[in-house]
């Protein structure tokens, strides 16, 4: 068969369809059951094709929905807003600045005497650190005692005496004469008495003020 047999329309397909489904209903043999499922095959491929098409072109028009505006990629710096001379401008008054700083910067001899850059290698400082110790130890060893120090008056008393922690409590609390019984007052009196006439020494013309306590 020639080309012009195996070509047709959409309707012819149509009818051609509708044929078969006829012939498939009636109670008969079935014809061509291999060409329908060949058919259907088709059918199915060219509807996956037009489906998978479809999802492509919704995905696509996601995307594109969810792409940010201009002024949001402006805002995240991706988009430039300002033109070239503006960014050549803006570099400059950077690069100013950055001179400027560096201009102000500390030279190496100050910070070698702020301690701050260290001129000497790691044996250097070990080897002055042991020879500051060993004047330290030399100064030390020679220090005058607490005694020669408190001979010289150089140390005060508050310096050097020593000073040891006490409990703290109200002294005003305690009433010890509260607590004397009338056999301790007579003691009291009499103790007090006698210390007046036998040991306390008046002048004899002022004895005779000398008050004593009731016994």
């Amino acid at each position: 068969m020639g080309e012009s047999s195996e070509s047709f329309s959409p309707s012819e397909d149509e009818g051609h369809r509708e044929y078969q489904a006829s012939d498939s209903d009636s109670d008969g043999p079935v014809l061509y059951t291999d060409d329908e499922d060949e058919d259907e095959d088709e059918d199915g491929s060219g509807e996956s094709a037009l489906a998978s098409k479809i999802r492509r072109r919704d995905t696509l028009a996601i995307k594109l929905g969810n792409r940010p505006s201009k002024k949001e990629l402006e805002d995240k710096n991706i988009l430039q807003r300002t033109s070239e001379e503006e960014r050549q401008e803006i570099r400059q008054q950077i690069g100013t600045k950055l001179v400027r700083r560096l201009s102000q910067r500390p030279t190496t001899e100050e910070l070698e005497q702020r301690n701050i850059l260290k001129q000497k290698n790691e044996e250097e400082e070990q080897e002055a650190k042991m020879e500051l110790k060993r004047r330290l130890s030399r100064k030390l060893s020679l220090r005058p005692t607490v005694a020669e120090l408190q001979a010289r008056r150089i140390l005060r008393f508050n310096e050097y005496v020593e000073v040891t922690d006490s409990p703290d409590y109200d002294r005003r609390a305690d009433k010890p004469w509260a607590r004397l019984t009338p056999a301790d007052k007579a003691a009291i009196r009499k103790e007090l008495n006698e210390f007046k006439s036998t040991e306390m020494e008046v002048h004899e013309e002022s004895r005779q003020f000398t008050r004593f306590h009731r016994p």
